[in-house]
């Protein structure tokens, strides 16, 4: 057996699912919350499950400054970005849809 490569359970796989679903959603939202100047921001996110977690975050250099930074003003876009398009999505929701899909529910 692999250890690297271990067996899901129905549940353990739909809750990966909907967590990587429920990621790239926030990941959008995200991006449409993000300032823009040259859009290298957006293209810098990204979204990673592991095991049964979701991480997203952007690689950009300036991201946590942008994203931190209250004071600062945009045309467009503005600061807790990421934040924000989280605590608007009911990722929990999503889980429990997922999960009862999954087992014929």
């Amino acid at each position: 057996m692999n250890i690297h490569n271990p067996i899901l359970t129905t549940v353990e796989k739909a809750v990966q699912d909907e967590l990587r679903k429920a990621g790239r959603d926030v990941l959008k939202q995200s991006n449409e919350n993000a300032p823009r100047r040259t859009g290298a921001l957006a293209k810098s996110g990204q979204v990673r499950v592991d095991d049964l977690t979701v991480q997203i975050s952007y690689k950009a250099r300036h991201a946590a400054l942008q994203h931190e930074n209250l004071d600062y003003r945009h045309q467009k876009g503005g600061a807790k970005f990421l934040e924000n398009a989280a605590l608007e999505f009911d990722v929990e929701g999503a889980i429990a849809k997922g999960v009862r899909s999954a087992l014929g529910g």
